[in-house]
């Protein structure tokens, strides 16, 4: 039987549920902001809360709902239910970061049902569509469209419903962004501009091609410096676990190996390679780069974004270019990373075993990472193509 209740905070009691009592029954004393929430039984039998309801109203008629539907629901889940249990499994096998985007990319979906439909197998090419168009009229760019219904279509498909959405028709289309790596000039502009400690780290990024957490966490342990490999492992203590939980080797180039061997003489932890100030191991590299790019003049002056400056009390937004201020969008690590893979396919490496060495599930991807060769570097080639 669903059940309404209301939540609010008692004095040292902290938060407390209080029923609503049905019928005629005199109502709690309530404040206008508060929140009225169903209890019900899933399909399970398990009791479960539904989202804030703002009116004792709402709550009525979705508590009628369940009633409404009891004893002809048996076997199909909520749309509430189906969610929960799919940001459950999330958060056995998926990292903190990915099921946060997963929860608010639900939460919109849910806003864009507006009650209907109430059980998951009602979810239909429609539903879908209508979602697509309520993030339209919300002013999100079909890049975001398009994953947050990749989302919901996962949604849907663990709970083998067919919709006749299709991925090629109905998704957003959006224009996949070139791999364009870094120039031998800008990195030569880049690297002038830093202290040997960020020279290391940021050439760690180059010339093993690994995601930011990958070089956060990388540990002494990881290096063979004999065969000259950087093993990407797992790290439950730290909460570190590579992309799609898989464990692989990268190769390091000698030059790099000789700057991590001197590192190793005095290193600054016995586990980390990179850490911070307070010995921990360092995630602040995007930023530091933005700076260093700006220092070193590189920015393209054309960016534009809104910041906030100040502290405490004091802070306030403003608008700011890549002119004076490190914000400059051409300036990101994945760059590193397509320029390594660029370079591995400029030389030879097969692109199956770069495919490997990034840790890539499929091909398709990878090839999105390899960026068109310079011009100039592909001179004698073109010439003996024809002859010349």
């Amino acid at each position: 039987m669903a059940r309404i209740y209301i939540r609010r905070k008692e004095p040292g009691k902290g938060w407390r549920y209080r029923a609503v009592p049905k019928g005629g029954g005199r109502l709690p004393t309530v404040e206008p902001s508060t929140k009225f929430y169903v209890r019900y039984p899933d399909v399970s039998g398990k009791f479960v809360w539904s989202h804030a309801y703002d009116t004792l109203e709402e709550a009525r008629e979705e508590a009628a709902g369940f009633e409404e539907h009891r004893g002809i629901t048996a076997g199909r889940i909520p749309v509430e239910t189906a969610i929960r249990r799919f940001l459950e499994d999330a958060r056995k096998t998926k990292k903190r970061k990915t099921v946060i985007g997963y929860e608010h990319n639900l939460r919109q979906f849910q806003e864009s049902l507006d009650k209907k439909p109430r059980f998951i197998d009602e979810v239909t090419k429609q539903t879908l569509s209508d979602f697509r168009d309520f993030l339209a009229d919300k002013g999100y760019e079909a890049r975001t469209q398009h994953n947050r219904l990749m989302t919901v279509l996962s949604l849907v498909k663990k709970n083998k419903i067919k919709t006749d959405f299709s991925l090629t028709a109905d998704l957003p289309e959006f224009e996949e962004e070139p791999a364009v790596p870094y120039t031998d000039e800008e990195l030569e502009k880049l690297f002038a501009a830093m202290s040997a400690e960020d020279s290391l780290r940021y050439k760690f990024f180059l010339g093993s091609g690994c995601r930011d957490k990958e070089v956060t966490f990388a540990a002494w342990q990881d290096i063979d410096f004999a065969k000259g490999l950087y093993h990407v492992r797992r790290k439950e203590d730290v909460g570190f676990t590579p992309k799609r939980h898989e464990s692989r080797t990268v190769p390091l180039p000698k030059s790099l190996l000789t700057l991590l061997k001197e590192r190793q003489k005095h290193p600054p932890h016995p586990r980390w390679i990179f850490v911070n100030e307070e010995g921990r191991p360092d995630n602040h590299f995007l930023r530091k780069l933005k700076r260093i790019a700006l220092h070193a003049a590189l920015n393209c002056g054309q960016c534009k974004t809104t910041v906030t400056k100040g502290r405490y009390e004091r802070k306030y937004r403003v608008e700011v270019t890549c002119k004076t201020d490190p914000v400059c969008e051409h300036w990101y690590l994945h760059r590193f990373r397509k320029t390594c893979a660029t370079r591995w396919q400029e030389h030879g490496i097969p692109v199956r075993t770069i495919q490997a060495w990034l840790g890539h599930k499929n091909l398709e991807t990878t090839m999105i990472y390899l960026g068109v060769t310079d011009v100039d570097k592909l001179r004698g080639q073109i010439d003996k193509a024809f002859g010349d």
